[in-house]
């Protein structure tokens, strides 16, 4: 864990006063905190980011603070020091400079987010600066700027300016499967009595490589106490990708936490061409379920989940057609259930009407399962027609294989639902496409089959 110390060695070198030409000039010295990540510097088994400004940088102070009618927002912009630990700051707007300056922001985006001061909005709570759910951009080799707010409250007119971090940092560093892997957002949430959601978009794309990890950056809001966390990584071919970090030590404000070198598997190539029914993003045990992209996901935590309508009937059938993005050689099948029986309840409006969908509280495993393997070229629309809309897939299909009830759910899937349960091809395929239909799966009592459910955490080949 690299920290991210921003009680800093800062002072203010100008006591401005109306016959003081200096009175505009604001001058900070910073060590060890952040505005944007110097080269990180090893010193035993820990980590530290330098702090340095960057051009551009534009810091806050509050006259008045959280005094109605009465606060004033005056900005600095950094005049030099670009790069290095100390910054000499001009005020660019806010009025006449104060004889005293009693609190500080940065960045000034922080409480001016349209450019306009907003000396009318009291700032009473200054933690409120730092969104519990917030959308960032991607900076190469750093955070959003705009994202990390440190604040300063000066109690004695002595004391030096101190910046202190108001949130928490966190680095996913991501390889590719291969060098063509392109990063359109990373989304992190983390539960700790509440969901707490950040998503780092990336708009021009960012391109992995195999071989180095990239490094992406996001601010959150510091966590209320232990907890679990998800990361997701979404790519430019639709697919996504999901981590499941458990029992995670509360991440506290001024701490930059790096998590282990992810590297993508090749299910980052896989795309869904039809699923005929699944849930809305939902979370049960804290842990995402319902969109069919995750059965292949890269997690065997995550799960997808089939819908009902609002009449209680299946909205589609448990049908999936998977792009595996190239031709891949196909032995067997391996299919994973979820760890736990426990899922969310859910709305449905539909045609039918609106209602509450009560879910069944099974692992529901499938237990039957239909199976075809296309070339290329082989997945033709009269044939997504004819899987999506007929049954007669379960006639055409190359593979049929049926689980045996009589051994039992934990036969298949293990103890706590922790295996996968291997399906052995009657013959071997060359394949671009899995055309997939779960035909029943494990009843809530585990004792024979249901075609009502549907719950599948990953699917694999072999």
């Amino acid at each position: 864990m690299a920290m991210i110390v921003m009680a800093s060695c800062a002072k203010e070198n100008v006591q401005p006063n109306e016959n003081n030409d200096q009175a505009n000039i604001l001058e900070i010295g910073l060590t060890s905190t952040k505005t944007a990540l110097g080269e990180e510097i090893k010193e035993g088994n820990k980590s530290f980011f330098p702090i340095v400004w960057s051009e551009g940088d534009e810091i806050a102070v509050i006259e008045n603070m959280g005094v109605a009618e009465k606060q004033n927002v005056l900005v600095y912009k950094l005049l030099k020091g670009a790069g290095t630990a100390n910054g000499t700051f001009e005020k660019v707007s806010g009025g006449p400079a104060p004889k005293e300056i009693k609190d500080v922001i940065y960045p000034a985006s922080a409480v001016m987010p349209n450019s306009t001061l907003i000396s009318d909005i009291p700032i009473v709570d200054v933690s409120s600066l730092v969104p519990k759910d917030q959308t960032q951009s991607y900076e190469e080799g750093n955070f959003d700027k705009s994202a990390a707010v440190m604040y300063f409250h000066r109690n004695n007119p002595a004391d030096k300016i101190v910046l202190e971090p108001l949130s928490s940092i966190i680095c996913i560093p991501i390889k590719g499967f291969d060098d063509n892997d392109v990063v359109t957002a990373v989304k992190w949430q983390n539960m700790d009595g509440r969901t707490a959601t950040v998503t780092l978009n990336c708009p021009n794309g960012v391109t992995l490589s195999k071989g180095q990890a990239t490094n992406f950056y996001l601010s959150i809001q510091p966590m209320l106490k232990d907890c679990k966390g998800i990361a997701y990584v979404y790519l430019k071919n639709g697919a996504i990708q999901v981590k499941t970090p458990r029992n995670l030590k509360a991440f506290q404000a001024g701490t930059l936490h790096r998590f282990p070198e992810w590297t993508l598997s090749k299910k980052a190539k896989w795309t869904i061409k039809y699923i005929g029914s699944e849930r809305k993003t939902s979370m049960s045990n804290q842990t995402p379920l319902g969109l069919g992209q995750y059965m292949i996901d890269g997690n065997d935590l995550s799960w997808w989940e089939f819908r009902r309508n609002s009449k209680g009937s299946m909205a589609g059938p448990h049908k999936v057609i998977i792009d595996l993005g190239k031709t891949e050689h196909i032995k067997g099948l391996k299919i994973k259930g979820p760890e736990t029986k426990i899922t969310s309840d859910y709305t449905v409006k539909d045609e039918f009407g609106e209602k509450v969908i009560t879910v069944s509280k099974g692992y529901n495993a499938p237990c039957t399962v239909y199976a075809s393997f296309l070339k290329e070229g082989e997945l033709t629309e009269a044939f997504k027609s004819t899987f999506c809309n007929t049954n007669s897939f379960e006639k055409d299909a190359q593979e049929v294989h049926k689980a045996e009830i009589s051994k039992g759910i934990t036969y298949y899937y293990g103890t706590g639902m922790k295996d996968y349960w291997n399906i052995n091809l009657t013959k071997e395929y060359d394949a671009r496409y899995l055309v997939i239909h779960f035909y029943q799966c494990w009843n809530d009592k585990e004792t024979g089959g249901a075609a009502s459910k549907m719950k599948v955490a990953e699917l694999d080949i072999y």
